[in-house]
């Protein structure tokens, strides 16, 4: 290693290392360097001032390999995020909008900036959300971790449970909180405390074929069931055990409770359908039910019909023009129109514009209109024209 140390004004000492054995290099020393000495068994050059600049002595070290190479400058989370953006492009063609949409994000850059494995997490991420999207079964978040991330915990907490959950709302326009999204994607919490309360006279068949009628023995005793997705995911099959009306489904949990007491055929979505409802409205739909959403008259009352209405045939009740009428906020009223603009389409669509105009009900105004026109079974239960 070679050292230089002060030797006088203008001038430095530079140790060479160990005094060379070989005479010729012994002599090309000393033709390099002027005035090398011998000191305890180091060979030792005086540098003067001239030899003492770097440029000098660069053409040597770059005949040694001594020049280190130039660094590229370093990325930027922004670069960093592009490429993975690219290269999401080209595994999932369907979803090029989506992944374009993530370059706004203002999240993103800083998961790459704190996270060195950012562009694998978000790959991973992303093929995690699309296999949400496509999947007809519930998972639960240890399940998709596992399956994703080789991790069980992995979706458990932390910056990759943030990761999906600002990945599936920006799918989602922006729009949802992560109990909504989760639900709606359907990731299960826990399996045990993930559950339906359902009212029907129902049995059904499990996996290994035995059948069960627990729920239509809580129905004759006027009860509901409450059936946890682990009860749920191992049902082939439901059989209807009497005759009943078709299928209502409550957004909110006081008129729910006023069906029951009605003795009305219903299922408690909670909001936005978790896995086990979901599973339980496709087992209707199997079973050839139809059936009759109930709830708010918002953009998410209608994102929740909406929801029920892809597991099975389904119509919203219909508010009587006399409900009183709740007047937008400003912010309801862009999230509506910002809505509406981007889904030309959308399956509710006559009603949302009706809630633009008008305002919107809440569920809980409707209760005695409903229940009466439910008894009478009146056809101004099922979907029409808003008044």
């Amino acid at each position: 290693m070679w050292r230089a140390t002060p030797w006088r004004a203008g001038a430095c000492t530079l140790t060479l290392g160990d005094i060379p054995a070989d005479k010729a290099t012994r002599r090309a020393l000393d033709e390099i360097f002027s005035g090398c000495r011998e000191d305890n068994g180091r060979l030792k050059a005086r540098l003067d001032d001239a030899l003492r600049e770097p440029e000098r002595w660069r053409p040597l070290a770059e005949l040694l390999g001594l020049c280190a190479e130039p660094q590229a400058p370093a990325e930027t989370p922004r670069q960093r995020l592009a490429r993975a953006l690219q290269r999401l492009k080209l595994l999932h063609p369907d979803d090029a909008a989506w992944t374009s949409a993530l370059s706004q994000s203002e999240a993103l850059p800083r998961f790459f900036r704190d996270r060195p494995t950012a562009e694998a997490d978000l790959v991973r991420a992303v093929a995690a959300a699309a296999h949400l999207r496509a999947s007809q079964t519930g998972l639960t978040l240890s399940e998709l971790g596992t399956r994703f991330f080789n991790d069980s915990k992995s979706l458990r907490g932390g910056p990759l449970r943030a990761l999906l959950f600002h990945l599936l709302r920006e799918r989602a326009g922006g729009e949802g909180d992560e109990a909504a999204l989760f639900s709606e994607s359907g990731l299960i919490e826990n399996p045990y405390t993930a559950h339906a309360a359902l009212f029907a006279p129902v049995a059904y068949r499990t996996r290994d074929g035995a059948w069960l009628d627990w729920p239509y023995r809580l129905w004759q005793r006027g009860e509901a069931s409450l059936l946890s997705w682990q009860t749920v995911s191992v049902i082939d099959e439901l059989r209807l055990e009497a005759s009943c009306g078709p299928l209502v489904t409550s957004e909110n949990a006081a008129p729910f409770h006023r069906l029951v007491e009605a003795r009305q055929t219903a299922l408690y979505t909670a909001g936005y359908p978790n896995a086990a409802v979901r599973t339980l409205l496709r087992l209707f739909a199997q079973a050839g039910m139809t059936c009759r959403h109930w709830g708010d008259t918002d953009l998410d009352g209608y994102r929740i019909a909406e929801q029920v209405a892809r597991c099975l045939p389904t119509e919203p009740i219909t508010p009587p023009a006399t409900a009183s009428k709740l007047t937008l906020t400003e912010e309801q009223h862009q999230r509506l129109e910002r809505f509406i603009t981007a889904n030309p389409d959308y399956r509710f669509l006559d009603g949302l514009r009706h809630t633009l105009t008008n305002g919107w009900v809440e569920q809980e105004q409707t209760i005695e209109h409903v229940l009466s026109a439910l008894m009478r079974a009146e056809p101004a239960t099922q979907i029409g024209r808003l008044e």
